[in-house]
């Protein structure tokens, strides 16, 4: 038998499948979707792979090499998730050993010793019971190979449950539990002078093995007495391996009503009459966590699970505790703060089915769920559900499809859709329930900064702002303001000779971070030590320009001596907890944050947000600039809905922008179609799908290859096509091509492209989704 394996090789772009010999040993139990060890390369290196498929004969004309090891008895990889990852590769165009990367966590690819656990003794194969010597736990080694159709045989039947530990990051957490020793208790009982230490053992006959805690729980008796007695041989202390999350599951029926929002039952009836994926857009966020309590109770009665994802970390221990604390259900939570073991722990409960609600992020939204009847995807807006390194895919698309095979719903959930969103629903390609409201009335104040200039106020603090602030305080109120620069300049800038510092990386200017005296690059994260001399003309006359966080907080201490200032500018969760707490019972007058941490800040005691420059999102280079300003504003919107008297201010050098007229009279309607029209004129998002091209390798080459490319398009699309290009992209070292077209099948010809250079000495990369270009 022949399996055709996709090597597993993060570090290099070979993206073929090769044919592997199936040794007779492991013919019965080698299954598409296991893991293998198997000889590469001219060295015969041994590296893990995936089988993808299984043969009865081989095309590949010469010698073919044996399969080391099958890994697995039973396929890490199920069948969706093959497919899914097919469907990835075919629309983003990279190696398919790098999509499937995604879908099992860290320890599975780390994967160094395997271990056999006897479940149940007594049913177990005669020869394999001579192999564990009366071990519980056995490590395998190389000479068991000849056993291994019997050990995959008592895999199935439940005998035997195979464990995997990469040494050097998964430790198994052990925890210490106490049974009752009967033959100690049986021989030593009378010796006992104690009466309730008699009757805690009396009473503990016949029961299992239980940690302290369940002890004193159960038997009302402390731990002092429980650590006495297993001193004294009356209790055997033993070490069982225990899983570091806990799975709780109690019905959520008895404790979710049904809704008479009308809303929330358009979304229900859409759910039942479901045909295409839902586009919802809820008033606030009441209603939003009304609907994921419906949905989850409606999943429950027909024994459906539901995955909620969410773009960023803090969104997630969020989400997860309201659902938890409202339903009772066992919620799995999975982001990038879990530990590696953590994580497999999950993966293996999920493969269990153990999880009747799963929020996730991103780095989960691909692992194998089971039974699942809705996927909702919050916060849709987001960038982070469009993965910006290879393999480069928009998360909307794949859980679309994930949806389409997996028979289930998928509901987009935004309170400000994208355009190109928004348009996809108008068009019909998405069902759209929304529940804007234009009546909703929040005080705005538009601050106009050139006026402040005329007045001699270079402050990044107007002085009607610093006025508001005083009276918001006066009032007993608290104060947001929102920055998008966690440092304290946006550029640094000589003002002899014009000379911006630059990331020597990417090119692009470097901000100032006064806390560290560091210069950071935005894109790439490189730091350098700031020196007060220009790298070109050694002048030291050097001017900050652009506002951040850093320089605001200095200009409010300054002007506001007796406020308390803080910020946050971490996605660490306990800090963040402690901040909000402190922002909204504590001390804290003024909290300065950036727009996405802001989102999921709460507080009854918000009298004024402010965008302190809001510019900086609206004037970015970028078509999308003031949508993300416009979702901003509206997001802060929604944050003081309920709170009287409160008030939105908004500095801009631009105060009359088309944007900024529309949200003042809250039509969200009104924008889309006036951003609708400039987007035609420009050829942008939804008239146009917007790609890149990047080509890696030598300088000397690389552009050689971006123009065979760009005349290769040209020829054969002519005039469907807008090629911008080739540039050098400094982030990515990369000769740059943007195509713009109105095509929907040219990934096929993309696809030629790829296929052409795999043996070249230059690599392709397809980005169909750039965000910021």
């Amino acid at each position: 038998m022949i399996a055709k394996v996709i090597v597993n090789i993060p570090s290099s772009n070979i993206d073929q499948l090769f044919d592997y010999l199936i040794p007779p040993e492991f013919c019965d139990f080698a299954s598409v979707g296991s893991r293998v060890r198997v000889p590469f390369g001219d060295a015969n290196r041994q590296i893990m792979g995936f089988i993808i498929e299984l043969k009865d004969e081989s095309t590949y004309i010469g010698d073919l090499k044996e399969i080391i090891e099958v890994v697995d008895y039973e396929p890490v990889l199920t069948k969706e998730q093959l497919a899914i990852a097919n469907f990835i590769k075919a629309d983003a165009i990279c190696p398919l050993s790098r999509i499937l990367n995604l879908m099992i966590p860290d320890a599975l690819k780390l994967k160094t010793k395997k271990f056999l656990t006897v479940v149940n003794f007594k049913d177990l194969d005669a020869e394999l019971i001579q192999l564990f010597e009366q071990n519980e736990t056995i490590l395998y080694k190389e000479n068991f190979k000849k056993y291994d159709n019997r050990i995959a045989k008592e895999v199935k039947k439940g005998n035997i449950v195979i464990r995997y530990e990469a040494l050097q990051t998964v430790k198994e957490k052990m925890v210490t539990k106490y049974v009752l020793n009967p033959s100690f208790t049986y021989r030593n009982f009378d010796r006992l002078k104690s009466d309730l230490q008699k009757d805690f053992l009396e009473r503990l006959k016949g029961d299992i093995a239980r940690t302290s805690f369940e002890l004193m729980e159960k038997y009302d008796v402390n731990l002092a007495m429980i650590i006495s007695l297993s001193k004294k041989g009356y209790l055997d202390k033993i070490e069982e391996k225990d899983s570091r999350i806990k799975v709780r599951n109690i019905p959520v029926e008895k404790r979710i009503r049904k809704t008479d929002n009308p809303i929330i039952n358009q979304l229900i009836k859409s759910m039942e009459n479901y045909e295409k994926p839902i586009l919802y857009v809820p008033k606030d966020e009441n209603q939003l966590l009304e609907s994921l309590l419906q949905v989850i109770n409606i999943n429950q009665k027909k024994n459906k699970n539901t995955v909620v994802i969410v773009p960023e970390i803090l969104s997630s221990y969020k989400i997860e505790n309201v659902i938890r604390k409202n339903t009772l259900l066992s919620v799995a939570l999975i982001n990038s703060q879990l530990s590696i073991g953590e994580l497999l722990d999950y993966y293996n409960e999920i493969k269990n089915d153990s999880y009747a609600v799963i929020v996730t992020t991103a780095k989960g939204a691909l692992l194998p769920y089971q039974n699942i009847g809705t996927y909702f995807l919050l916060d849709s807006e987001s960038d982070n559900y469009y993965n910006d390194q290879s393999p480069r895919y928009d998360l909307h698309k794949v859980m679309e499809y994930v949806s389409n095979i997996t028979h289930s719903h998928i509901i987009r959930v935004s309170y400000v859709p994208t355009i190109l969103e928004y348009t996809y629903g108008l068009k019909g390609h998405l069902d759209i329930v929304e529940d804007f409201d234009k009546n909703i009335e929040v005080k705005t104040e538009i601050i106009d900064l050139k006026k402040e200039l005329q007045i001699g106020n270079n402050s990044s603090v107007s002085i009607k702002l610093l006025k508001m602030l005083q009276i918001n305080k006066a009032k007993g109120k608290k104060s947001l303001l929102i920055i998008n620069n966690r440092d304290y300049s946006s550029y640094v800038i000589c003002r002899t000779c014009g000379n911006v510092m630059k990331c020597p990386r990417c090119q692009i200017s470097l901000q100032y971070n006064k806390k560290h005296n560091q210069l950071i690059c935005p894109a790439c994260s490189h730091r350098m030590s700031y020196q007060k001399n220009c790298p070109i003309c050694n002048s030291t006359e050097l001017k900050f320009g652009g506002i951040g966080i850093e320089q605001v907080e200095e200009d409010l201490k300054e002007n506001l001596p007796t406020f308390k200032i803080a910020s946050l500018v971490t996605n660490n969760f306990e800090t963040f907890c402690n901040i909000e707490i402190d922002f909204e019972d504590g001390d804290i007058d003024i909290l300065l944050t950036t727009s996405l941490f802001a989102k999921s800040i709460l507080g009854k005691k918000i009298g004024l947000i402010c965008f302190v420059n809001i510019d900086a999102m609206a004037k970015a280079a970028d078509y999308d600039a003031t949508y993300r300003a416009y979702s901003a504003l509206m997001q802060a919107r929604m944050k003081l809905i309920d709170i009287n008297d409160a008030t939105i201010v908004i500095q801009t050098y631009h105060p009359n922008d088309e944007y900024l007229k529309d949200f003042l009279i809250g039509d969200y309607h009104s924008y889309v179609k006036n951003e609708l029209v400039v987007r035609k004129i420009l050829k942008n998002e939804p008239f146009y799908y917007i790609n890149r091209i990047l080509v890696k390798g030598k300088y000397e080459e690389i552009f050689q290859e971006s123009y065979n490319i760009k005349q290769s398009l040209q020829s054969t699309y002519g005039s469907k096509v807008f090629i911008m290009g080739p540039t050098y992209n400094y982030q990515y070292s990369a000769a740059q091509l943007i195509i713009k077209h109105q095509m929907n099948d040219i990934s096929e010809y993309y696809q030629k492209i790829y296929q052409n250079y795999q043996s070249s000495n230059v690599t392709v990369i397809f980005d169909k989704y750039p965000k910021y270009i």
